[in-house]
């Protein structure tokens, strides 16, 4: 779950875990209203996915400002690889229209996704996601046939966590055997 910049909206995705392990799963991403005097919550909207396989969302980011809808924008990842980028209509207590999707490959386990902040400034709507194959992907969500553009190469095990660090300069990322690697962000000439 996240929430907006002012803290009256809250987006949350589902994966209901129930006896025996077994998730179930409408694959929703629920915006909730809170009240700011009493901290009521109330159900604004659900955005259902049209896939048939209804997988649990392992991410659910926002970010207050995106060049590709001069707006808010809300990031989800899907336990089954499939990327969703969304404005948010604020005036309308947080309406999520999907702008753009990308399907990554099948995954077994959750794995998380992140923006990639600064690189979005420039050029593009950049995410950083772990993969099955070992490696941290980088994509780019305005290009439709070459998305991913950059890998990072040096976990043994899927990579399952992203996470920036608030200056945006060092990312880590952390595989399923728990070893986790803080990558540097060189700047380029």
């Amino acid at each position: 779950m996240d929430h907006d910049h002012t803290g009256q909206l809250i987006f949350c995705g589902d994966a209901q875990n129930v006896p025996y392990g077994t998730i179930i799963s409408q694959g929703c991403i629920y915006t909730a209203s809170m009240e700011s005097r009493t901290g009521a919550l109330s159900r604004s909207h659900r955005y259902k996915s049209g896939n048939k396989l209804k997988c649990p969302v392992a991410t659910v980011q926002y970010r207050s400002f995106s060049l590709m809808t001069k707006g808010p924008v809300l990031l989800s990842c899907t336990q089954d690889g499939s990327l969703s980028f969304f404005s948010i209509n604020l005036e309308s207590q947080g309406y999520l229209t999907l702008r753009c999707s990308l399907k990554l490959t099948s995954r077994i386990h959750t794995i998380r996704a992140s923006f990639c902040p600064l690189l979005s400034l420039d050029k593009g709507e950049y995410i950083v996601a772990g993969s099955e194959d070992t490696h941290v992907n980088f994509y780019d969500l305005t290009r439709p046939k070459h998305t991913c553009v950059n890998k990072l190469q040096g976990h043994g095990f899927p990579v399952i966590g992203v996470a920036w660090n608030h200056g945006e300069n060092l990312l880590a990322s952390s595989d399923l055997y728990g070893v986790v690697i803080v990558w540097k962000r060189a700047k380029t000439k």
